[in-house]
């Protein structure tokens, strides 16, 4: 039976599924309650609060009622459990990391807030109310410990979650995704057009109203004969009525449910909302096209707040810290010009030397996370401080 209680505290669709990876290996040794979504309900949290996928100054006033109840409940809940886990989202958890300390509570955060690109100060609060960060980029260690912060970079959880889903479905990674591999996918899901591209328009229901309208553009200056789209519905995501219509006027594209890795497994080439998701594609080695647009007035703050990053895209972003070679991942940021996008997936797709150039570039930020398996790693440290 599980000797202790401990609190997970997740914000949006990535978070909740980290966590659940987590529970995972938790629920060996603690009774787990958190706020999250459905997959860490399946893996037995009992859940107190629901996700509010707030992302940018204006979707979070818009989720404010829902942070501020999900917080109530929260601060509730710290009585009641040994420690918490907070996972990402740093407006919420770093407040409840200060209400856990004044009650004595063991905190261990998992998952930094982005403090290399802006909001640097916050560091000085997660050395004063964070007893351990579990980082998930490799550039982050040596971040905190310059700090004298409790730090260790434990892997990022979509390496687990990789080996998982291809796993499941017969193919056996060996960092890299094979042209056999691709052909014995594609014909399971009964795909035989040449070429295949998988459209990844976001993770968050602000993110699929803001893209999905340029996704179809963009499907449109293609050969329907010649080339297929698919596109992975992210967790806790429903297309529209509106979507689902133009979805099956397109006979040239598949909706896969959450299978982002078998997507990308099959493609030649991905287009992918900056986030999460271009990691998957590194991962595999995927060529990719990042694109980034957020609700202007938030573009504008972003821009003035955000200090020291040159790019967008993980992948870029690891490069740049971790000093890797001059080649970069091609970014389109809040401007899409669906002529222009098209011939940079035209690069990829038929310019030999530049897709080798990508190809090599993904490999070369890939090495850094082979290997690693971060639930295990986090479910060691809270181990040793619960």
């Amino acid at each position: 039976m599980p000797s202790g209680k401990l609190l997970i505290i997740a914000g949006e669709s990535s978070g909740e599924l980290y966590g659940s990876l987590l529970a995972r290996q938790l629920k060996r040794d603690f009774q787990l309650f958190g706020i999250g979504g459905k997959h860490m309900k399946e893996a037995r949290v009992e859940l107190i609060g629901d996700i509010t996928h707030a992302f940018g100054i204006f979707e979070v006033l818009s989720h404010l009622g829902k942070i501020k109840a999900n917080m109530k409940v929260a601060e509730e809940f710290l009585r009641k459990v040994d420690g918490v886990v907070l996972i990402d989202f740093p407006d919420f958890n770093l407040k409840l990391a200060a209400k856990a300390k004044a009650l004595g509570k063991k905190v261990l955060y998992y998952v930094s807030p982005q403090i290399w690109a802006w909001r640097k100060g916050r560091v000085r609060l997660i050395k004063k109310f964070v007893d351990q960060m579990a980082v998930i980029l490799p550039f982050e260690e040596t971040i905190y410990r310059e700090a004298q912060i409790p730090v260790k970079y434990v892997g990022h959880p979509m390496y687990e979650l990789l080996h998982e889903e291809l796993g499941n479905r017969g193919v056996f990674f060996r960092g890299f995704i094979g042209e056999e591999d691709k052909k014995i996918l594609r014909e399971r899901f009964g795909i035989e057009r040449e070429i295949v591209l998988t459209l990844m328009p976001g993770s968050r229901p602000s993110e699929i109203k803001r893209n999905m309208p340029f996704m179809f553009k963009l499907i449109n200056q293609f050969d329907r004969e010649r080339i297929h789209f698919i596109i992975p519905k992210a967790p806790n995501i429903e297309f529209s009525d509106e979507e689902k219509i133009k979805f099956k006027e397109h006979e040239n594209i598949t909706i896969l449910n959450e299978q982002a890795f078998t997507a990308l497994a099959m493609s030649d080439a991905a287009v992918i909302t900056s986030g999460t998701s271009t990691l998957q594609a590194a991962l595999l080695q995927i060529p990719m096209i990042v694109i980034y647009r957020v609700n202007p007035l938030s573009y504008v703050i972003g821009k003035i707040l955000i200090k020291g990053v040159k790019h967008i895209s993980l992948p870029n972003v690891i490069a740049d810290f971790m000093n890797e070679g001059d080649r970069r991942l091609p970014e389109f940021i809040q401007k899409l010009d669906v002529y222009e996008i098209a011939e940079e997936i035209n690069k990829l797709l038929y310019d030999s030397y530049e897709r080798m150039q990508i190809i090599s570039f993904l490999k070369s930020i890939s090495r850094y996370f082979h290997g690693k398996e971060a639930s295990k790693e986090v479910y060691s440290l809270c181990k040793q401080l619960f």
